[in-house]
């Protein structure tokens, strides 16, 4: 897995900033509803007792919810291996639903894209999996790597009841990430 760093506030902004992007480009399946969905802390999603029955978190482990805006709402569960997390962001937004039909439905292909620093960001690589009877995207390899380091976590997203959900990890196999999503998704 190479070099690995504690998941600090500029490691936590990376991988924010590149779970951000990925998710305004890519996306997964129908998650349209007649109403809006209501706002949600993401660490009500996922308690921290759930995350560490799939995976080590750190030991004195509290939720570190990030303040939701008023479309988006992230969770960060930090693992016992440094270097090891998993971030989970929920959003309400009806045109972050609508920007991640469209990645998904055959007529608008993903680019790759600039950061504001100049760098090149490669299109996203996607694999299509079922969680529950949702349809989800997974990517075993973000296009940004956790700053100071050659690691580059996973993501994996889905749509449910006009939320969108993504969730960012290190260190973390499909099958972890499957179970996270799966329970956060039970939720919504």
């Amino acid at each position: 897995m190479g070099d690995t760093v504690p998941v600090g506030r500029r490691s936590l902004l990376i991988a924010l900033v590149g779970t951000g992007l990925i998710v305004g480009v890519s996306a997964c399946g129908s998650g349209a509803t007649s109403t809006s969905p209501k706002p949600v802390k993401a660490c009500s999603l996922l308690s921290g007792s759930e995350a560490q029955s799939i995976f080590a978190l750190r030991s004195g482990y509290r939720a570190q919810q990030q303040t939701p805006t008023n479309q988006r709402s992230y969770c960060v569960y930090p693992g016992s291996n440094s270097g090891t997390y998993a971030i989970s962001s929920v959003t309400w937004s009806p045109a972050e639903l609508s920007r991640f039909e469209k990645a998904h439905d055959g007529r608008h292909p993903t680019t790759s894209g600039t950061l504001p620093s100049g760098e090149s960001v490669p299109a996203p690589a996607f694999v299509k999996v079922e969680i529950d009877g949702h349809t989800a995207y997974w990517s075993a390899r973000q296009p940004l790597p956790v700053n100071g380091t050659g690691n580059h976590p996973s993501l994996m997203t889905a749509a449910k009841n006009g939320y969108v959900v993504a969730l960012s990890a290190l260190g973390l196999t499909e099958s972890q990430n499957e179970q996270i999503l799966s329970r956060i998704l039970g939720q919504l």
